[in-house]
């Protein structure tokens, strides 16, 4: 039987494009938020051996009962674990137009999300004394980018819990690494590429990334083994060699 990849935000954009890829040699559990539609989608295509779980990845109480809902379906736990899931609508987010409430709300989704995710599956890989997890980071946890009070400190947290975590872990055949993308083309930043210049996207490369160009990168890391152990994987076209702020 095909060993068992858990991806949140599995039913969209790098999630899903990540899924594509490793359809042939995982069963897929994904999670989503809301979009019960854009799940059953997902599940269609894939195929028989995907399941999409609807649970907030913000509350503990969804967390754990979305991840027994999983293990009862699957009769398994997860050998792989990617964390997918993002802000639906992303925009910018400026100090003084963003409260501490929604700083808090970043933090929640993307570090306390990722962090309660891996609680979840992390026991079992223990135990088996194997597992891989990749994280989804950002450039903009790099810091100098302009309208991304909130987000950017978030990503930052996800890259340092992966550094620290890969340490702890690494001695019982767990590895976990992260993927820091620069601007990718998805239902998430539809909004935020309303107000950009294509031209100004991305440089020097010019154009958007492409989800399925991150799922490769996840899937490198994957591959990779112990020897990718605790790795910041960035995947953006060489806008950190330039350091040119999103506009």
């Amino acid at each position: 039987m095909k060993p068992l990849a858990l991806i949140t935000g599995g039913t969209s954009g790098i999630g899903l494009a990540t899924a594509l890829r490793l359809g042939d040699r995982y069963r897929l559990a994904l999670t989503y938020a809301r979009d019960a539609t854009r799940a059953a989608e997902a599940e269609a295509r894939l195929g028989l051996e995907a399941k999409a779980f609807a649970f907030d990845l913000g509350k503990d109480d969804q967390v754990q009962a979305g991840y027994l809902r999983m293990k009862d379906h699957f009769g398994a736990e997860p050998e792989v674990l990617i964390n997918c899931a993002g802000v639906k609508g992303m925009q910018r987010f400026f100090l003084q137009g963003n409260t501490l409430e929604g700083c808090q709300q970043l933090m929640n989704l993307h570090y306390f999300g990722t962090l309660r995710m891996v609680k979840q599956v992390l026991p079992g890989m223990y135990a088996r004394r194997r597992g891989s997890i990749v994280n989804l980071s950002s450039v903009s946890a790099c810091g100098g980018y302009r309208g991304l009070i909130g987000y950017s400190e978030a990503k930052a947290a996800v890259e340092c819990f992966t550094k620290n975590l890969a340490v702890e872990v690494c001695h019982r055949g767990v590895t976990i690494s992260c993927v820091r993308p620069a601007l990718v083309e998805t239902a998430l930043t539809e909004e935020m590429a309303a107000n950009l210049d294509p031209a100004s996207v991305n440089q020097p490369l010019g154009r958007w990334i492409q989800a399925d160009e991150v799922a490769a990168a996840i899937c490198f890391l994957l591959e990779s083994g112990a020897v990718m152990n605790g790795q910041i994987l960035t995947v953006d076209g060489a806008n950190l060699v330039m350091k040119v702020p999103m506009r």
